[in-house]
């Protein structure tokens, strides 16, 4: 098992590498870079011709672009360090990854859409398989192809426009929405801040997890079902074994090998899904601070956002890949 993991993490580093200069490299290709309006303004205005060019000396971009890279990803695998913000002139980590900034936000809404979708969707997937031919299985099948075909964006502006309508328009027209009541912002967790953000976040869960909530039934209910007809099943029950000992502790657990195998798979869709929540309510989340920086062209901020994104998918994958190989010894055994 030791040895299973230690090759996902050498792979996972080498993605991650990899990732890193696939990411420094798309900024570099746009044209211009972050001090081209400045040499517009040199022309017009009769300023000193020499400074893009020592601007550019200062942050290194005058170098080409291997040795931009390595000075860049030098700083971040050594020292964590992700460079200096050409805008604010600020280093990035702080920014990015402050208490309650766009990391912080974003782990919250991806890491807790997905652990309810997942704890509602398990337990429903199997009931779902031990109702198979009746009306609530049928019920269930019938309301699971327009979740998934309606596009996330419209399910945000139907939640959105309820709360609008039904609940608070000064909070969500004013875009004041948040992570929790405003009046908790900046006080310490208690049960009742807990409650309101709870409360907060309900409507992000329903936008971001409904998809992944559904994905997760599907996949177990049809997994039950063809667990449930395997050998060991009736070897299981022919032992005297309860229905509920044989579902939870015989078949449930191979029927989660093909959740477990999409979980890297999801994780695309709670990223995508997490940028249109933070558009519609007004939450400032790594999708934001990449959409608005692209267009500074801010190089060392937009690479450090699309490396979150991309180690996220890796720490994911590698999550599904010890996860399935500590339910299936078939897999670390085969390596």
């Amino acid at each position: 098992m030791l040895t299973y993991i230690a090759k996902r993490v050498a792979f996972s580093g080498v993605v991650f590498a990899i990732i890193a200069f696939v990411s420094f490299g798309i900024i570099c290709m746009y044209p211009g870079d972050f001090y081209t309006p400045l040499e517009w303004a040199v022309r017009a205005f009769g300023l000193d011709p020499e400074l893009p060019a020592l601007l550019r000396a200062e942050k290194a971009l005058d170098k080409p672009f291997f040795v931009q890279f390595w000075i860049w990803f030098e700083g971040v695998i050594t020292r964590g360090d992700f460079g200096v913000s050409f805008r604010t002139n600020g280093p990035v980590g702080p920014f990015l990854f402050r208490p309650g900034g766009p990391v912080e936000v974003s782990l919250i809404v991806s890491v807790t859409s997905m652990l309810v979708a997942w704890l509602l969707g398990i337990p429903i997937g199997v009931l779902s398989s031990r109702f198979r031919g009746r009306w609530a299985n049928a019920v269930f099948g019938f309301f699971t192809y327009p979740i998934l075909s309606v596009p996330t964006y419209i399910t945000g502006i139907l939640i959105h426009w309820f709360i609008y309508r039904f609940i608070d328009p000064l909070m969500v027209g004013s875009g004041l929405w948040g992570m929790c009541g405003w009046r908790f912002v900046g006080c310490p967790m208690s049960f009742a801040k807990f409650g309101s953000c709870v409360l907060h976040l309900l409507p992000i869960w329903i936008i971001v997890g409904t998809p992944i909530f559904v994905t997760v039934v599907r996949i177990v209910r049809m997994g039950m079902h063809d667990v449930m007809a395997a050998p060991f099943v009736t070897v299981a029950r022919g032992k005297g074994a309860s229905e509920l000992h044989v579902i939870f502790r015989h078949a449930l657990r191979n029927a989660v090998n093909p959740l477990i195998s999409s979980f890297g798979v999801m994780l695309p869709m709670v990223l995508i899904n997490s940028i249109i929540v933070a558009a519609l309510f007004n939450i400032p989340s790594f999708g934001q601070i990449m959409l608005e920086w692209v267009g500074y062209q801010d190089q060392h901020v937009v690479t450090a956002a699309l490396l979150f994104y991309g180690s996220f998918l890796i720490v994911g994958n590698l999550i599904s890949d010890i996860l399935l190989a500590a339910s299936d010894p078939r897999i670390r055994v085969g390596g």
